[in-house]
């Protein structure tokens, strides 16, 4: 019963909002999971739709304005679904439904569903087919440390290049496939398509794949890319004209346009859509907030009132915002297993809650400098934590570029913690070069053991806390506009 009426509670009136909205359905068996265990679908990076688990069986629903790909998230016990080895599976989303069956593990969980999702399937089984025989490969026979880093950074391109190939062939014999939108997305590059990797492909795409929604906004990103791609008016020249001769244009020897000309291009049209996306995005969550909120209050003594506290506080609850739902609720359902446990996660949060005093810590840069969040008393400052890894992360990053320049000089600072591992260092270096994030780097490079991480109870990235001089939180997890007005209303 708890899983229907949180179906119906979250089939909420900004649905019918979106552009032809395509309703999917993901009925699962895994073991015999029950609560606290639950699952979640992650798509483009927001948590639509998640289920508690009923002797293993679990149903969720939801609508995408475009068959595309997500995560099918299991936190087993209750516990965060970003930590290290959390159990996904990627799918395909489009109208219909999609079944997994599995013994005991998502990993090795059996999949059926409509013809989008096989040909995915299909498409990613080719891609690890093609990834084992290129890990039959054999290291050197060298202890040189350098020499086998260079050797994993051939292979890496090699693999890199083979794979590209396999999405952009299955792009070309499957014009018609939404799968094929999303392999020239991947084939192209994470955040600047490769437009010469995958222009004409797209093009050849068919008309209903470029006119959904995220084939056009898709269309739109290539189009910005291949404009900033071109040579400027001055890389051509006219040639003399002779008698029956007609002129032409012909491009100078000059060097090619610049990665970062193409990337700043792309940020500020990143920039733009971005604005009207989190007026979207916030809109509907508030509505989402409100429509759960009314229930806790109406029914204090039902277990779904629980369930939808955790929905509204989601992977990184706001304290000051789920903490009096919480407090609601009645001892009966605060006292059940799964209550205590949220009860506890809330103690937690509330170390690092607005208002409160800013946990300090010190951690090396990676010049192996140690710096301390204490050096910064006497300035505001932004702790972000986030990755090199981190899509969200690297698509903030611009914004955060932007204020810190516009601030930086009235007493506000940025520290970053990193949440990289030891063996993604290099990976963390070229972020913040490429990123262009010019204050302070450290991390401890444990992941996400990291220790400040630890005391900040990160479970979700980016996640960021402004502290004020005398090092209290005034304002947590701010992005966008939300960062620029919170720096608006503090610093002066």
């Amino acid at each position: 019963m708890k899983k229907y009426l949180l179906v119906l509670l979250l089939a909420a009136p900004w649905v019918a909002q979106a552009q032809t909205p395509i309703p999917f359905t993901v009925k699962g068996t895994i073991g015999k999971l029950n609560p606290p265990d639950k699952v979640y679908m992650l798509c483009d990076g927001d948590f639509i739709a998640s289920a508690s688990p009923i002797n293993g069986v679990f149903e969720i629903t939801g609508t995408v304005d475009t068959p595309r790909w997500a995560w099918l998230l299991l936190a087993r016990d209750g516990k965060s679904v970003y930590t290290v080895g959390a159990e996904r599976l990627s799918l395909f989303l489009s109208k219909g439904t999609i079944t997994v069956s599995s013994t005991d593990s998502i990993h090795k969980a059996i999949i059926k569903g409509p013809k989008p999702m096989m040909e995915y399937q299909a498409l990613q089984a080719s891609i690890k087919q093609a990834y084992a025989k290129h890990k039959r490969q054999l290291p050197p026979q060298t202890t040189d440390t350098l020499a086998i880093k260079e050797w994993q950074a051939a292979q890496d391109s090699i693999f890199t290049k083979k794979r590209t190939q396999i999405l952009k062939a299955y792009a070309q014999a499957n014009p018609t496939s939404f799968v094929s939108l999303d392999a020239l997305q991947q084939a192209g590059g994470l955040f600047v398509p490769n437009y010469a990797e995958v222009g004409t492909l797209y093009q050849a795409l068919s008309p209903e794949v470029r006119n959904s929604p995220e084939g056009r906004k898709y269309g739109e990103l290539l189009q910005v890319v291949k404009k900033a791609s071109s040579p400027p008016a001055s890389a051509y020249r006219v040639t003399a004209k002779m008698p029956n001769q007609v002129a032409s244009a012909q491009p100078q020897a000059l060097p090619v346009v610049p990665d970062s000309v193409i990337r700043k291009a792309v940020v500020q049209y990143q920039e733009s859509q971005a604005a009207t996306y989190q007026a979207v995005h916030e809109q509907r969550r508030k509505a989402r907030n409100q429509q759960l909120a009314a229930y806790v209050k109406a029914h204090p003594d039902s277990y779904v009132s629980l369930d939808a506290v955790m929905q509204i506080g989601g992977p990184v609850p706001d304290y000051a915002e789920v903490a009096p739902l919480y407090k609601a609720l009645s001892p009966a359902i605060k006292n059940t297993s799964e209550g205590k446990k949220y009860g506890e996660k809330l103690s937690v949060l509330a170390a690092t809650a607005v208002g409160a005093h800013a946990p300090g810590f010190t951690q090396p840069t990676p010049e192996g400098k140690q710096v301390s969040l204490a050096d910064y008393r006497g300035k505001y400052v932004l702790i972000d934590f986030w990755a090199s890894w981190c899509g969200p992360c690297r698509a903030e990053n611009p914004n955060v570029v932007k204020l810190y320049n516009e601030f930086k000089h009235k007493k506000f600072d940025v520290l970053s913690v990193s949440l990289d591992s030891e063996e993604d260092r290099e990976k963390w270096l070229k972020a913040v070069q490429t990123d262009q994030l010019a204050w302070t780097q450290v991390s401890d490079l444990k992941g996400w053991d990291n220790q400040a991480a630890k005391l900040y109870h990160i479970q979700a990235i980016p996640q960021n806390f402004l502290v004020d001089p005398g090092g209290k939180i005034v304002a947590t997890n701010l992005r966008g506009d939300e960062l620029q007005a919170a720096l608006d209303k503090y610093i002066k």
